[in-house]
């Protein structure tokens, strides 16, 4: 198996916002290329007190990824201060992982809600605008519906819903969708070239840039749809937020402007509530970080740390 091509955004800021201390219990919940999970381990790697890293993604390839490339785990093995479990499950699972696991509380929790380089050009899974390959888009190889499916299967007031709430297409979503039905009519669309050739049909644009960016737009929406990104994240928060210990952190990388929202509205409602206080309410890219990983660029990270026990 490859190596990871990920690069793993606002690391700097992850590393000084969450502040990992030996002794710690630490969850990654979006484990993807393992970037932030190895990069908090090494850390504390030196650590004298038992010290506990979680590392959970519904990609079951992440995970073996991770378990194959990895120097920390390598260089870990002696170890017997630090502690590492790596699990195969969606993140919105994260009580039952914790039950199975017999851990009551941990200290800080990780959420980069952004997909992977490596999942990205995985052409099995269909999920990048480059090259051409099945539109499948699942993250979870159990999973029912794929990208094909919604496109082939939703109905037109639906698909227009999805467009408009996932990939901002107000305006456009209706001509979009129409060219939809009325090829699926003719044939099924099944290909990343069959949904990129309908983009470029239905809504000619002028550039080169503002076409890749609506590309983008609609490939994210149908992901984010597939593997109900948004709903998953939903039940994701308050099972993390009553995870934390006193004084425990949750910090939550966004990459889509639905995503912000519910992180953003979950954070205000527990400070409103007097059980947290909001760690710098906005975190993002410094240039130089954007100028080397142009896809930090619509990053944000929210940081929450619980004040009631």
């Amino acid at each position: 198996m490859q190596k990871t091509k990920h690069i793993p955004v606002l690391l700097d800021e992850v590393l000084e916002s969450l502040n990992v201390q030996p002794g710690e219990t630490v969850v990654d919940a979006t484990l993807g290329g393992g970037g932030h999970f190895e990069a908090m381990i090494n850390s504390i790697s030196q650590a004298k007190e038992k010290t506990v890293f979680i590392g959970v993604d519904r990609d079951k390839k992440a995970i073996e990824r991770f378990k194959e490339n990895s120097k920390t785990l390598s260089s870990l093995k002696t170890s017997k201060n630090i502690e590492i479990y790596l699990i195969n499950s969606n993140f919105a699972e994260l009580e039952s992982i914790l039950m199975n696991l017999k851990i009551s509380k941990v200290n800080k929790i990780l959420a980069d809600l952004g997909t992977s380089q490596d999942q990205l050009e995985d052409e099995e899974k269909g999920s990048s605008i480059k090259g051409e390959s099945n539109l499948d888009m699942r993250m979870d190889e159990n999973s029912q519906v794929s990208a094909a499916d919604l496109l082939n299967g939703l109905t037109e007031k639906e698909l227009v819903k999805l467009f408009n709430e996932l990939a901002d297409m107000q305006g456009i979503s209706r001509r979009f969708v129409k060219r939809i039905i009325q090829e699926r009519a003719k044939k099924p669309i099944l290909t990343t070239k069959d949904l990129k050739k309908l983009i470029y049909q239905a809504v000619p644009l002028s550039t080169s840039s503002r076409t890749k960016s609506l590309e983008a737009r609609v490939f994210q929406a149908l992901r984010i749809a597939v593997n109900q990104e948004l709903y998953a994240l939903t039940r994701f928060l308050p099972q993390a937020f009553d995870a934390l210990s006193f004084k425990g952190r949750l910090a939550v990388i966004s990459f889509h402007s639905g995503e912000d929202r519910i992180v953003k509205n979950f954070f205000r409602e527990k400070v409103k509530a007097g059980k947290a206080r909001e760690i710098d309410k906005l975190i993002e890219p410094k240039e130089l970080e954007i100028a080397a990983n142009s896809r930090s660029s619509s990053a944000k990270m929210r940081v929450l740390e619980k004040t009631s026990s």
